[in-house]
């Protein structure tokens, strides 16, 4: 069902923002950005604090252990990056000593939980989060262009964010979209065989057990995990159409597990994004126009490859090639519709 968060005298109160606060202990003067920026969106069951192109985490990583690499990686390249505020149950971002998702400290002055995604949540709802943190960044920085990247579920608030933003004339143009490891057609984690024991999902494989067994005692996940069961995702996705129009998107997909004549609704994948889903192959051209694909053999995240001890840059974003790649789908966005349709993708 579509989130409607602006209807008639009540668009004022419900997309307002607060006034700007005053400069904190992780924070340095920062003059208006460039009106052309990159908004990064994590995922499930992450933390990420708001960062700016200017100011970031002083201790820890620099934008919580999803972000940081690509962050710094294209501000090393000239991007304008800033880090969309997430937290688990959409709360305002503290510091983080977690190696999930940090640590992280001393960070840019934080923003209100109502620009704050919930990680754990509805998507409709941190998808209006993610609109009010827009209408911010247009307010306070002077953004007008959006080159917008979504990690994981990041990639469906991030769809959220740009239906409510469309929706609701938020002053943006959206000129390039990109997801990592995004179950575009849901997860296979998030499908169980036993509707009794969600861990049959996994079919015995370790990765997904280790992940999905910590994950089902977060409490409120149910709604999350219930929506990213491919039949259930099906219907989300059937009420986006039209919401990508004119933006040329890039699906990255890491493959780095597979079985030998495994189930393609289960294998290869990244350890928790199956490679179809993460391509969306089942996902219309009406819902999702114009995109490009990127393959390689790599997993979800920091934390998966950590589990099964592999090298930090065997993940999606902590990976250079990854983040080269993403740099070239920004760089050629303008572009991308005076060339084919479905480059790299699976016909």
């Amino acid at each position: 069902m579509r989130s409607r968060f602006l209807i008639a005298s009540a668009v004022t109160a419900c997309l307002a923002v607060t006034a700007s606060p005053a400069l904190a202990k992780g924070d340095s003067k920062e003059p208006k950005t460039t009106k052309r920026v990159v908004v990064l969106v994590s995922g499930t069951a992450s933390t990420t604090p708001f960062t700016t192109p200017k100011n970031a985490c002083r201790t820890g990583y620099s934008a919580g252990n999803t972000w940081a690499f690509v962050r710094d990686n294209l501000t090393k390249r000239g991007y304008s990056v800033f880090t969309a505020p997430v937290s688990v149950g959409g709360t305002k971002v503290k510091d983080a000593k977690s190696d999930y998702d940090g640590p992280f400290g001393e960070c840019p002055t934080q923003l209100p939980a109502k620009m704050t995604a919930n990680s754990i949540g509805s998507v409709d709802r941190s998808g209006s989060s993610l609109a009010r943190f827009l209408i911010h960044l247009n307010r306070k920085y002077g953004v007008t262009d959006v080159d917008m990247v979504g990690h994981s579920l990041g990639g469906f608030i991030a769809r959220a964010g740009i239906r409510e933003a469309r929706l609701n004339n938020v002053n943006v143009t959206f000129r390039s979209f990109a997801t990592l490891g995004s179950p575009w057609d849901g997860t296979y984690a998030a499908n169980p065989t036993n509707p009794a024991d969600p861990l049959s999902a996994c079919h015995g494989f370790q990765v997904c057990l280790d992940f999905v067994g910590p994950l089902n005692t977060v409490p409120g996940i149910d709604m999350l995990i219930a929506m990213l069961n491919p039949k259930n995702t099906a219907v989300w996705n059937s009420g986006q159409g039209g919401f990508l129009n004119g933006i040329p998107v890039t699906l990255f997909s890491g493959t780095y597990f597979t079985q030998t004549g495994g189930s393609s609704a289960m294998w290869p994948n990244d350890g928790i994004a199956q490679k179809s889903s993460a391509l969306a192959e089942g996902v219309s051209d009406t819902v999702l126009p114009h995109r490009r694909c990127y393959i390689s053999k790599l997993t979800h995240s920091l934390s998966i490859s950590r589990s099964v001890g592999l090298p930090d840059d065997t993940a999606l974003t902590w990976n250079a090639d990854i983040a080269a790649q993403l740099a070239k789908s920004i760089d050629t966005a303008d572009k991308a519709f005076a060339k084919k349709n479905r480059i790299g993708c699976p016909s």
